[in-house]
């Protein structure tokens, strides 16, 4: 009756010790058996990864303490048949017996665990401890020792036995490190496990573990992943001493030798005082340079590496230092700051080419080669100096100069996309670490050759097309012909992708300092980014690709019309003239469901809200728990009756809503036109500052203060409102005050020859009279179009 003892379904606890147990019956060799087909292993560890064979959860009620005694059971087979596996002489099954181990370490309970890591660990240290023959066993050794390590790190109770543990580990880990096999490879990877997670059992090996790193670094002729992982294990060699003095003479040891390699590679290319002016920064005049990097010298160095290695062993060095920089540290370590910006900087000014004051002593071979690796130097440069941006915080204040300097500099000789790419993204980040204050230094550069990526050539599904003449962009490039400074100009199209970034870093100096000395430049990138959008959406909305990693023409979209929307939120001194405009994109481009750009057209539209219908706040707080007077006039009653918010709109006692409505609309339009008729630019713009006092008890009211922006906004909310306004002309010097229809008014000192302007809340009998003594500053109505 066993074949109808039907599980409930999928999900059915009961269901998991019975696939366990059909595996192990059907897939997992014994002793006597043969090795199947390796894929179906995959097969195996997907079942256990997906279903949680080996995780043993369920509740422990009465009801399932058959369940998990059958459960238990299952685990127990595996855990034995793979043991038997580990230790059999042949090497195809134990290679299958480690790897499954290896999953068991992640997928078993906790408590299993804890309680079988110190035998499953005996059971792989023999493989290692003398290492086997076959080079897929140590491999694999190795990578599920990183992965118990790693489930063991996940226990705080565990440090003291876990670092015992891995200190058996070290010295067969260094040894494999030192041979001259790809079995390195994994040990590498063990070693970066034991720094991450057991760092101090390395501490009585830390100078044997650098000169193994370092020595197979620079000679061990390694593929690009292997150097990655050298690189990243150095870097967290300081955390096995865990001291910030270990960690300061490391990244200066990587510096002396990453400086050292430069000579070699750049003689010929650069000034000889170059290599003086760093050195100098990098040891400080009356100090001792510290002792080589691995116990490496300078002879060894120069001599012992080929021009080739030279290059890759520098790009491997300068990861090791932007590893350094953002990983993580027990304690808190000064930066080098101003050694790192001296090498970041020598690199950068190495483009490849002879300098006049020498005479040539390389070969044109010898500079063809350079110049093919030196972007890769530039791209980890720029690393290096991203990570300085990003960690160092305060300490780069005394810098930032030095760091200006340089990034403008190589923005204007900088061509190639990827690099370009590179230092847009950086220029965000200084931005956006460094205030409001860099946008001062960076706008005009960042201006310049953006616009200038965005204004070549377009290209759209690969292909380029030809700008149309009659749109230059005249006005927002003007203000570039007398930019002597600015050199970069493009030899051939511009990627999609470096538009993206150049769209990328105006957006990002919208938000931080639009409002920041930005006369000069505002309605040049305003028009600029309304440009790009326009003509990037004018042949419909692109598609979503598939490819995450090639910017498509959806993208440069997406990037355009967020760099509009910052353009219309930035702060300015009038309202955003291509208003209307965006508002057309934003609405289009939402109706493309389902796709980012929809999503952000709708919060575009949400955040533009605010400009179309801004929000009118009442002069007196309703909700507050003051007590306003009431029997004065009937003030409060009136103001309360009045006074109807419903969506930011005011709406006034005695008006209909199609009325409220169409008002709106009126707004609305004034609001979205398209500058036709803008208002002065030179008008003026003064506080008023109003105090009325009503005269009543002093436990019933108080005064309100009320603080406007501008004469024109004051007059506007006045005479939308039934609040009658007062206007009383004091004598000069702030005299006495004139007294209307019973109430006290003091004067303050006025803006026009000493006159002042008291304006009192309640009513009037005189309305038209007060209305007409609104102050000559006024030339027309707030409301009007008419300049």
């Amino acid at each position: 009756m066993a074949a109808f003892d039907h599980v409930q379904n999928m999900y059915d606890v009961a269901l998991k010790p019975r696939l366990l147990r059909s595996f192990i019956k059907e897939l997992i060799p014994d002793e006597k058996q043969q090795l199947g087909n390796p894929l179906e292993l995959s097969q195996v560890v997907s079942a256990i990864k997906t279903h949680g064979l080996l995780s043993e959860r369920v509740a422990q009620t009465d009801d399932n303490k058959k369940l998990i005694e059958k459960w238990k059971s299952a685990v127990d087979l595996w855990v034995d048949r793979l043991l038997m596996l580990v230790s059999s002489n042949m090497p195809d099954k134990c290679w299958a017996g480690i790897c499954l181990l290896g999953v068991t370490f992640e997928e078993c309970s906790s408590e299993r665990f804890l309680a079988s890591y110190s035998v499953w660990f005996q059971k792989l240290l023999s493989h290692l401890q003398p290492p086997a023959e076959s080079h897929f066993v140590k491999v694999s050794c190795c990578v599920s020792l990183s992965d118990l390590l790693t489930r063991l790190g996940g226990f705080p109770n565990m440090k003291k036995d876990g670092t015992s543990h891995a200190a058996k580990l070290v010295q067969p880990v260094l040894k494999l490190i030192q041979e001259d096999s790809s079995d390195a490879e994994g040990a590498v990877r063990l070693l970066c496990t034991i720094l991450n997670f057991f760092p101090s059992s390395l501490q009585k090996n830390y100078d044997s573990a650098e000169a193994a790193i370092v020595t197979k670094l620079i000679y061990g002729k390694c593929n690009p992943n292997m150097l990655k992982k050298l690189a990243l294990c150095l870097s967290l060699l300081p955390k096995s001493k865990g001291d910030e003095d270990t960690w300061s003479l490391m990244i200066q040891k990587i510096l002396l030798a990453i400086n050292i390699l430069l000579n070699d590679s750049f003689q010929g290319l650069e000034e000889e005082s170059k290599t003086s002016e760093t050195m100098r920064a990098l040891v400080p005049p009356g100090k001792d340079p510290p002792a080589p990097l691995g116990g490496l010298t300078v002879f060894d160095l120069s001599n012992k590496s080929t021009e080739r290695l030279s290059i890759t062993n520098i790009s491997t060095l300068m990861l090791c230092c932007s590893t350094m920089l953002t990983t993580s540290y027990p304690v808190r370590v000064k930066v080098p700051i101003k050694p790192l910006l001296m090498v970041v900087e020598r690199v950068l000014n190495v483009d490849g080419s002879l300098p006049q004051t020498m005479y040539p002593t390389l070969t044109a071979m010898q500079q063809e080669y350079i110049c093919t690796q030196l972007p890769v130097l530039h791209s980890y440069s720029l690393e290096i100096l991203c990570d300085i941006i990003k960690e160092a915080r305060s300490q780069l204040l005394p810098h930032t100069a030095h760091i200006i300097r340089l990034v403008t500099e190589y923005l204007r000789r900088c061509e190639l996309p990827e690099l370009r790419i590179k230092l847009y993204g950086l220029i965000k980040m200084m931005l956006m670490s460094m205030g409001v204050g860099m946008t001062i230094y960076l706008a005009e550069d960042v201006i310049s050759n953006a616009s200038i990526d965005l204004d070549s050539t377009r290209v759209h599904g690969g292909e380029a097309q030809p700008m149309n003449k009659k749109r230059k962009h005249e006005n927002a490039i003007s203000f570039l012909e007398n930019q002597s400074q600015i050199i970069y100009s493009p030899k051939n199209h511009v990627p999609v992708s470096v538009k993206i970034a150049a769209l990328g870093a105006l957006e990002t100096l919208l938000t931080v300092g639009g409002a920041l000395r930005s006369e000069s430049w505002r309605s040049n990138v305003d028009q600029l980014l309304i440009t790009v959008a326009t003509d990037a959406c004018k042949n419909g909305w692109a598609k979503e690709a598939n490819d995450v990693y090639t910017p498509s023409w959806g993208d440069f979209q997406l990037a355009s019309l967020r760099a509009l929307l910052a353009s219309l939120l930035s702060p300015g001194r009038f309202r955003p003239a291509y208003l209307a405009q965006g508002l057309e994109l934003f609405r289009g481009g939402m109706q493309e469901t389902g796709t980012k750009l929809a999503e952000f057209c709708a919060h575009a539209l949400l955040s533009l809200e605010v400009l179309i219908h801004p929000r009118a706040l009442p002069l007196i707080d309703i909700g507050s728990s003051v007590e306003y007077p009431v029997n004065v006039n009937g003030m409060k009653d009136k103001f309360m009756k009045n006074n109807i918010y419903s969506s930011g709109v005011t709406v006034t006692g005695g008006t209909s809503r199609n009325e409220a409505e169409s008002e709106e609309d009126d707004l609305y339009e004034k609001w979205v036109k398209d500058g036709e008729n803008e208002i002065e630019k030179n008008t003026t713009e003064n506080a008023v500052s109003i105090e009325a006092t009503i005269n009543v008890p002093e436990d019933k009211g108080k005064g309100i203060l009320v603080e406007t922006q501008s004469v024109e906004e004051t007059a506007l909310k006045n005479m939308e409102t039934e609040v009658e306004v007062a206007v009383a002309k004091g004598v000069s010097g702030g005299g006495a005050a004139n007294d209307v229809v019973g109430r006290r008014f003091e004067t303050v000192g006025g803006s026009e020859g000493g006159g002042e302007f008291v304006f009192a809340l309640g009513d009037n009998d005189n309305e038209d009279a007060a209305m007409d003594e609104i102050p000559d500053i006024v030339d027309v109505e707030p409301d009007s179009d008419e300049e």
